[in-house]
């Protein structure tokens, strides 16, 4: 995922939505290709991609799925298949935090 969002030169949105859905709970930041939660003690943890995030950020219940609205084709791998079509557009950062955030942990 990390690298379709690079491709698509999504990094900036997809941050903006995670930030959006943590609210000030905790601080997220890019690195190079590592995404970095900060906790409000000022803890601080390194992810090598985007999933690893999103997970940690449901494990941690610093984002609420159950606050995310319901979206019958909002599956990962859905979305994935329907934006690696040579004609489609890339999806946008919202459904796409979405898609991560309902899919974290399920793996």
């Amino acid at each position: 995922m990390t690298a379709y969002i690079n491709l698509h030169g999504m990094k900036p949105a997809v941050l903006a939505e995670l930030r959006r859905s943590v609210g000030r709970r905790a601080r997220i930041t890019v690195l190079g290709d590592q995404w970095v939660l900060g906790s409000r003690t000022g803890a601080q943890t390194v992810f090598p991609d985007v999933e690893t995030l999103t997970d940690a950020l449901v494990d941690q219940r610093l984002a609420d799925r159950r606050a995310l609205p319901v979206d019958e084709d909002a599956g990962l791998e859905r979305i994935l298949e329907a934006g690696t079509h040579h004609s489609a557009p890339p999806m946008d950062a919202e459904r796409l935090v979405r898609a991560l955030l309902l899919g974290a942990g399920t793996v």
